[in-house]
């Protein structure tokens, strides 16, 4: 873009302060005590380094600002403000190009004023433009703490010339360039076409890499089209940003100009050693993209890592593939190295629940592949890596978790590793080709037929903590968001990764050795025990009770270590210190036994009440739930594994947790059937009744029929997205049959276990509610046999 003819320049002092009051009478020499009254003043004068352009707080001047000159290393010209009150204003009043235009300049900051440029028709309008036809490197523009709003630009032409920001390399001979571009702190609301872009002046050869790019820390809202792009750089940081509502217009300039209406939130291309991180994108609404994120064309060694992304119209994140434009070889590069880890997807694929939506002219998915997997041949970087993420598709939505806009399989290889995918929506997966990698993934909720075969694959409900955002006092994540309960299966059942970044999405460590969670969060979920998995390969602070106990390297049931206790009457206890009085708390472990018919228990003692425990028998790991409440005095209480005295056969123990419940009422009526009728259970089936024998506990007990025969009751007043715990006891007459516990109508997949044993077993299940679902049916059911069944004893707790 040409720059236009200006006056001479009156040249001035280096390091002097210029003052500009638009509400000024007059106009005056540049003092604080004479300030120019319009930009005419300032776009008149060449600046140099040290100077400043300081205008009044409160005030609006009207027009465009092109001051003349540059900074140097260490001392840039900056424009800002001085006095107090509001953000000073330039409005430039509905004309063509930037409200303020560099051209050619560098060591420039500016900061701290509101920019307007709004018109009834869209034109080539931009806040602030930098652009550099310069023939050589650049170096430093810093745009930092303004206000840019309502910039009528084409809201599908070119990026850096509509933009709120915009950082420009024109193609020259010889090649321009920019190095060291700081946009932040600033926020940006209803600007076409983009928030922030660091580009070229159009597609094709001729510029060279923008190095040191940051983007971070920018507020962004209701962007016509895209929210952040950078094309052409080297190393750039998109960091700490937020943006929403982005995608909403499509507006082309004239004919035989540029024109692209596909449009995304945070996205880059023809980029190198790009690092996008901990960011939020939500409710982007472009019909053809419409992603969060996007890797772009012709990209190399990309991480996507600690992003949030929800409800954007066509998903998280899009892959695309090498394509041609015009006089663009690196187009038709596919990207590699890319790599996508510890981020949150909430709901993408659906603009649900935003303040505006739009509609998608394709399949959406959660990673949205419109084209065959993109690996560089001979590339000494990756195939995508896409590990540690948390996926949570709500009930209702079609929304594929990997799909290919209408396909059902693609070419290419990628690593899908470690990640939550909490799915109670129809969508399903892409087939992928031969050589990729799906290994130690949690897919809980639908299991279409097209879900990945993955033979370390979790299937149990990773009891996500406020799922779905259900927390309405968090406008992020919030505090607990998709963190876990310390009882979920996603802790400590990943696969390690190389070079995995150290860090989760909350700050948590990631170990480069021991078996990572699953999912996007690697902490305890606040277990109150202390090495409750064993991982660290010792006892302590376990102490034994009895002789023949050892943490072993075997037998764990997640990481690589757990508890095996000796044959009889051995095992090991921890007395947790710092509980609260009058509270109650659930103790979970998993335990197994060497000898069929053998028990081992996990319990807890010396909190105030009456020792409480459960007997596990099965000769593969199972659960425990145990429920205590301290006394009105008591802030301790001691927890157990102890193989029963007996046994000929050692018993193993492992990922043992203990977590306070905030709301610990038995949300079951009738629970224990101690009333002696079934009243508010009702029939499913028949032959079942209330009996006063085979009780676990008081004096009545559930009686199936022997078969097709059952229980259910459905409490309401649940919470929609909650995680809850249901527990009851079986047995079954004929050790052959089985009678189930279980939950239905919850707003996910019926879930139930099953019990053979002839005596009393716990059977819990952990389930999570529907967006809209406020009700659950828990039942006991004897499917067929010959002898009745026992039920006794049910809990239904609120964990979140």
């Amino acid at each position: 873009m040409a720059g236009a003819l200006l006056p001479a320049h009156a040249a001035v002092a280096a390091g002097t302060a210029h003052f500009v009051d638009c509400s000024a009478a007059t106009n005056g020499n540049g003092t604080q005590a004479s300030p120019w009254n319009s930009v005419t003043s300032v776009n008149t004068t060449t600046f140099g380094a040290g100077d400043s352009i300081l205008f009044a707080a409160g005030t609006t001047c009207t027009g465009q600002l092109t001051p003349q000159g540059s900074g140097a290393s260490g001392s840039p010209v900056t424009i800002g403000s001085f006095g107090t009150g509001a953000k000073p204003v330039i409005n430039a009043g509905g004309a063509s190009g930037a409200v303020i235009h560099l051209l050619n300049q560098q060591y420039w900051e500016i900061g701290g004023l509101e920019l307007i440029n709004s018109a009834a028709s869209p034109d080539y309008r931009s806040g602030v433009l930098a652009e550099n036809s310069s023939g050589g490197i650049l170096h430093h523009i810093r745009v930092h703490d303004m206000f840019i709003h309502n910039i009528s630009g084409w809201s599908a032409g070119w990026y850096a010339t509509n933009a709120g920001v915009g950082v420009q390399t024109d193609h020259t001979t010889p090649v321009s360039t920019w190095d060291d571009v700081v946009v932040e702190n600033n926020t940006f609301d209803h600007v076409d076409r983009i928030a922030v872009a660091v580009t070229p002046d159009h597609d094709g050869q001729g510029t060279g890499l923008t190095t040191n790019a940051i983007i971070r820390g920018n507020t962004m809202t209701y962007d016509g089209a895209d929210d952040i792009l950078v094309v052409k750089g080297d190393g750039p940081l998109i960091d700490g940003n937020k943006a929403a509502h982005g995608g909403l217009k499509s507006t082309c300039p004239p004919s035989g100009q540029y024109c692209n209406r596909a449009s995304a939130g945070i996205w880059v291309a023809a980029s190198q050693n790009s690092l996008i991180q901990h960011n939020e994108v939500s409710c982007a609404a472009n019909f053809q993209d419409g992603t969060g994120f996007d890797v772009d064309w012709g990209n190399h060694n990309t991480t996507f890592q600690y992003n949030y992304s929800h409800q954007n119209a066509g998903g998280f994140l899009l892959v695309m593939p090498p394509f041609s434009i015009a006089n663009e070889p690196t187009s038709t590069v596919p990207s590699d190295g890319t790599v996508v880890r510890y981020n949150v997807s909430e709901n993408d694929g659906s603009n649900a629940g935003c303040p505006d939506v739009g509609t998608s002219n394709h399949a959406d998915s959660v990673i949205d592949m419109p084209g065959n997997i993109p690996n560089k041949s001979g590339s000494s970087g990756m195939a995508p890596l896409i590990y540690n993420n948390s996926f949570y598709v709500r009930d209702g939505l079609s929304t594929a978790i990997t799909g290919g806009r209408g396909r059902t399989s693609v070419s290419g290889v990628w690593n899908f590793e470690n990640n939550a995918v909490f799915n109670y929506g129809s969508g399903g997966y892409l087939a992928t080709g031969a050589g990729s990698v799906y290994s130690n993934n949690l897919f809980y909720g639908q299991h279409p037929s097209s879900e990945p075969a993955d033979p370390a694959k979790v299937v149990a409900d990773p009891e996500f903590r406020n799922p779905g955002n259900a927390d309405g006092s968090s406008s992020f994540t919030g505090l607990n968001a998709y963190q876990v309960h310390p009882s979920s299966p996603a802790i400590r059942a990943g696969a390690v990764i190389a070079n995995n970044g150290g860090l989760d999405a909350f700050g948590n460590a990631v170990s480069a050795t021991a078996a990572p969670s699953i999912g996007a969060y690697n902490g305890t979920g606040g277990n109150l025990v202390a090495n409750g998995g064993f991982e660290t390969g010792s006892l302590s602070p376990w102490t034994l009770s009895g002789g023949g106990s050892a943490v072993v390297a075997s037998n764990a049931r997640t990481g690589a270590d757990s508890l095996q206790t000796g044959a009889s009457g051995s095992g090991v206890e921890q007395a947790l210190s710092g509980l609260s009085p009058n509270s109650t708390y659930l103790l979970t472990g998993w335990a197994k036994v060497a000898n069929a018919g053998e028990t081992l228990a996990i319990g807890v003692k010396n909190f105030g009440g009456t020792e409480t425990f459960t007997n596990l028998s099965a000769t593969s790991y199972s659960e425990a739930a145990v429920l205590f409440t301290t006394g009105s005095t008591n802030t301790q209480a001691t927890i157990y594994c102890w193989k029963n005295a007996g046994g000929t056969g050692s018993g193993n123990c492992d990922d043992i947790a203990v977590e306070r419940v905030s709301t610990p009422a038995n949300l079951l009526s009738n629970a224990g059937f101690e009333t002696g009728s079934l009243s508010p259970w009702t029939l499913s089936g028949s032959g079942s009744a209330v009996v006063n024998s085979n009780a676990r506990t008081g004096t009545f007990a559930l009686q199936t029929g022997t078969a097709n025969s059952g229980v259910q009751q459905a409490p309401t007043g649940l919470s929609s997205s909650g995680t809850y715990l249901l527990a009851g006891w079986a047995k079954v007459a004929n050790g052959s049959e089985q009678v189930a516990v279980g939950v239905k109508n919850f707003g996910g997949t019926e879930t139930f276990l099953r019990t053979s044993t002839t005596a009393y077993s716990q059977q819990p299940i952990f389930f999570t509610t529907g967006s809209t679902n406020t009700s659950a049916t828990a039942y006991c059911y004897k499917n067929s046999g010959t002898a009745a069944g026992y039920c006794d004893d049910y809990t239904l707790i609120k964990l979140s």
